[in-house]
């Protein structure tokens, strides 16, 4: 007998069975398939060819278990020459996905391991199957098909084919608008019929096309008509898998290996516990779109389908088991302000019976529901419409359903040049690829200016005439100031005057917490502001760095001979601000230095850090930037030669409160990377350097090689990103690695740090060398895998640089959602966490980009924490039930 899964719990009694009838009839060949009422047993020997029907009924009864017997509601004792008749019961033992057995496993034992089509690296061997499926009507199941399907062929450039398998309620024919085209004896089931009887119907005899680009296939029901209802009374889905040739599987067979090859298969199933839907989930499908709102009668049996999915196998032979893939559309979502709580709903339950199957996927691959779980708003002109349009708008919804099919689409192959050269280089390339993962402060010199990447978005933000750069953590301001620095801006002469802590090469005037508090207590001396400090400070950066004519002298004499450290530098401050007129030489040196000719640019940068992380260095940060940019303003109308390049991290601008704030409206530019092509330059330009790599490039595009990464187009950047780690991204939210990438490695606020996008490429690598050594890859130098089971490893060192670097005050937020333990969080959980004034901690993790808000309904707003964080703080996806 061909084994039964371990996890089915009468495995026991068909041991028992099993065993008894052998021992009672001799080299006897024993099947059991359990179907809707219980086990079916043929039991095929010779033996019985002296005997009748009722003494072969007496041989496996006698001293049967009760247990056993109880199992069996229909018995075939037959001759190894009866059996011929009796079709070919083994083809499919064990495995009749009627609803009784779905429901069984769905109350077993866990998977030890759950793997998808999406998992694997290589292709699926045939077309795809995805079946829409909706416990009750009502939810726009078949519109969604619909709307998959046209974004499938229109977008995506993919040959489908659409099966109407919902025979009591067709309808696809109608939403397509080819109803009129379907002729009698034409369709699913009329095919079907035709398999049950043995014949061989031409399965594209029942396919109608779509459209006139020759993608988009219909195979309708039927025609309705006064034949339809009688032929679906003969149609008897519970005997397909008990003859020689299951009629289902030779439809889907059929299709996939016609002249039509659909690249992808969608199947419309029926509503509810139908006897088709049941092999439909469980056997043919690699995923199941499962569509359903959020109301209480839909949770139990859509909880009960789903765990049903997760403990079920495919019929596709493959190196392993492979599981349908659940994914999960809400739909319709009224609109209004219930609309998002109803999605965090449906969120939170799609969490809850995800969680149980949490390590039969290893953490680097958990289900979540964010990642598998679509929301389809209402939309008066779709629901009302009888045909689902071709407009963009209105499939626009439905672009994610398209990109979770097109996940499990066999690709393309790759151009037989490139895939020769990445066979041939991809040991050299790996061997050679090195992408550094240090700050921008430790870089070496050579070794920066070399990887750095003069963006559009560089030379904007380093324009002379733009003296304040904002940005928030982990956005390149630092990468930006040692550019400059470093005279990357040509025809100016560059003068660190505040620098951060591990910039390497930091001068002794560029002061920390105690520096500065020794200066706010001098200023308090001598009743001076902040502004005063800077034009001393700027003054002897520029008298130190660059000396400029001698006939200048010292700015002022408390300066001349000045000693190394910044105790002196300090020191010396201190002494010019106690003199009275101090500052006014400063300043009046500054002018003279201006008339000089020399073009200097003033660096500020370091200052969300260097006054310390207290509530009373807070406050003190605050006053001496306001001062410096107070400063600024005054001095510029002064200055030809010098200006100020001040870089100020976004949430320390927005809380500074000072007279002349205004003046820089128009005169500052935010930092960050809104194109991700830009973004992806960061580590293009770090793989280039490695020749390996390049000769790969030179089988995409010969120029390539031979150009600076800065100035590539989009295209060219989308074809090396493609070389380097693939174009599709497997088992995730969105198809394309660009979007994985660009996704997850956004803060709450949308902002992305190159720090982390080198982080997640120099851990792909390393974990692509160990598994190259076990299964060979050849699509791309890095498989797309590699980037999905890096991701943990990025984000400890994201929320360290945020909370150890940035904003230690956080610690207490990182520790409420880490306790708490799950997204979204409600604001009344982190006030209750977080003590009698939480306000401003909440502001500032949103600030921050540690949290990102839900809208709401007005009561209680929720906050999402996101994927680059939520790692780090060991945070599921499962919001309050």
């Amino acid at each position: 007998m061909k084994e039964m899964r371990d996890d089915m719990p009468d495995r026991e009694a068909i041991e028992e069975l099993v065993r008894h009838v052998t021992a009672a009839v001799p080299e006897a060949e024993v099947h059991a398939v359990p179907d809707a009422s219980g086990l079916l047993v043929r039991v095929v020997a010779e033996a019985f060819a002296s005997v009748g029907e009722a003494e072969r009924k007496q041989w496996v009864d006698r001293g049967l278990p009760a247990t056993a017997a109880a199992r069996v509601h229909s018995w075939e004792l037959l001759t190894p020459a009866e059996a011929q008749w009796y079709g070919d019961l083994s083809a499919d033992a064990g495995r009749t996905p009627g609803w009784p057995l779905a429901f069984e496993l769905a109350e077993g034992a866990t998977p030890q391991d759950i793997t998808f089509a999406s998992d694997l690296d290589d292709d699926l061997a045939s077309a795809p199957v995805v079946t829409f499926y909706s416990l009750k009507g009502g939810v726009g199941r078949s519109t969604a098909l619909v709307a998959a399907a046209r974004r499938l062929s229109s977008e995506h450039g993919l040959r489908v084919l659409c099966i109407d398998m919902d025979l009591e309620a067709p309808g696809l024919d109608t939403l397509f608008g080819i109803e009129g085209e379907v002729g009698s004896d034409q369709g699913v089931l009329s095919a079907l019929l035709q398999y049950e009887f043995g014949d061989e119907p031409s399965v594209l005899q029942h396919v109608v096309p779509v459209d006139d680009a020759g993608r988009l296939y219909c195979m309708p029901a039927g025609r309705i008509d006064s034949t339809y209802a009688a032929q679906l009374r003969s149609l008897e889905p519970e005997i397909w898998y008990r003859e020689r040739v299951n009629a289902l599987h030779k439809l889907v067979d059929d299709v996939r290996t016609s002249n039509l090859r659909p690249d992808v298969v969608l199947i419309d199933s029926r509503t509810g516990m139908s006897p088709v839907a049941a092999p439909l989930l469980f056997d043919v499908s690699d995923m199941a779109v499962v569509c359903f709102h959020p109301h209480g009668q839909a949770r139990p049996g859509t909880e009960l389908l789903t765990k049903a999915l997760l403990r079920s196998t495919t019929r596709r032979p493959a190196r392993v088991a492979l599981t349908p893939e659940p994914r999960f559309v809400v739909s319709p979502m009224p609109p209004g302000l219930s609309a998002a709580r109803l999605a965090e709903r449906a969120k939170s339950w799609v969490e809850g019976w995800l969680e149980p199957f949490g390590t039969a996927r290893g953490e680097a691959r958990a289900l979540s529901a964010e990642e598998i779980t679509h929301v389809v708003p209402y939309n008066a002109d779709v629901a009302f419409s009888d045909t689902v349009a071709t407009a963009g708008g209105e499939l626009a919804p439905y672009a994610r359903i398209a990109d979770w099919i097109v996940q499990i689409v066999p690709e393309p192959a790759p151009e037989p040049a490139l895939h020769r050269r990445t066979s041939a280089g991809k040991a050299a390339a790996l061997r050679q690829l090195s992408f550094s993962t240090g700050t921008a402060e430790l870089l070496d010199h050579e070794e920066f200016l070399q990887d750095y990447v003069v963006t559009r978005q560089v030379n904007e933000t380093a324009d002379p005439d733009v003296p304040l750069i904002l940005g928030r953590k982990g956005t390149g301001k630092t990468a930006l100031f040692r550019w400059l620095a470093a005279g990357g801006l040509a025809g100016w002469k560059p003068v660190c005057v505040a620098t951060p802590n591990q910039f390497r090469e930091r001068p002794d005037w560029s002061f920390g917490p105690e520096n500065y508090a020794a200066i706010d207590a001098a200023l308090n001396r001598n009743r001076l502001d902040w502004g005063a400090f800077w034009q001393v400070l700027a003054t002897l950066a520029i008298y130190r760095t660059h000396g400029p004519a001698a006939d200048l002298g010292a700015p002022h004499p408390a300066m001349e001979g000045i000693g190394p450290g910044d105790y002196a530098a300090t020191r010396v401050i201190v002494d010019v601000l106690a003199d009275p007129m101090g500052p006014l030489q400063c300043a009046d040196w500054l002018r003279r230095a201006d008339a000089q000719g020399d073009r200097l640019i003033l660096l500020f940068d370091g200052l969300d850090t260097a006054f310390g992380h207290s509530p009373d260095h807070r406050r003190l940060r605050s006053a001496a930037i306001s001062g410096l940019l107070t400063k600024q303003a005054d001095l510029a109308p002064r200055l030809k030669n010098v200006r100020f390049k001040i870089l100020v991290r976004q949430d320390i601008w927005h809380g500074l409160r000072f007279e002349n704030k205004s003046h820089f409206y128009g005169l500052s530019r935010r930092l960050q990377w809104e194109e991700r092509e830009e973004y992806f330059k960061v580590v293009l330009k770090r793989a280039v350097r490695a020749e390996a790599f390049r000769e790969i490039l030179g089988a995409v595009n010969d120029q390539l090689p031979e150009t600076d990464v800065a100035s590539w187009s989009p295209a060219q950047v989308a074809a090396a990103w493609g070389a380097l780690v693939g174009e599709r991204m497997r088992g995730e939210r969105t198809a394309f690695t660009s979007n994985w990438v660009w996704n997850r490695l956004a803060d709450g606020n949308g902002d992305h740090s190159p720090r982390s996008l080198l982080q997640l490429f120099a851990a792909a690598l390393e974990w692509e060398r160990e598994e190259e050594k076990r299964s060979g890859y050849d699509r791309s130098v890095l498989r797309p895998r590699s980037l999905a089971l890096s991701l943990e490893r990025v984000s400890e060192p994201a929320l360290s640089a945020l909370l150890d670097e940035e904003f230690q005050e956080l610690r207490d937020v990182a520790n409420a959602l880490r306790e708490y333990g799950r997204t979204p969080v409600g604001e009344d959980v982190l006030e209750d966490a977080l003590g009698k004034t939480p306000e401003d901690l909440i502001g500032l993790a949103q600030e921050a980009g540690l949290i990102a808000v839900i809208d709401s309904d007005g009561a209680v707003r929720s906050f999402r924490v996101p994927d680059l964080y939520r790692w780090a703080l060991s945070v599921t996806r499962r919001g309050p039930m």
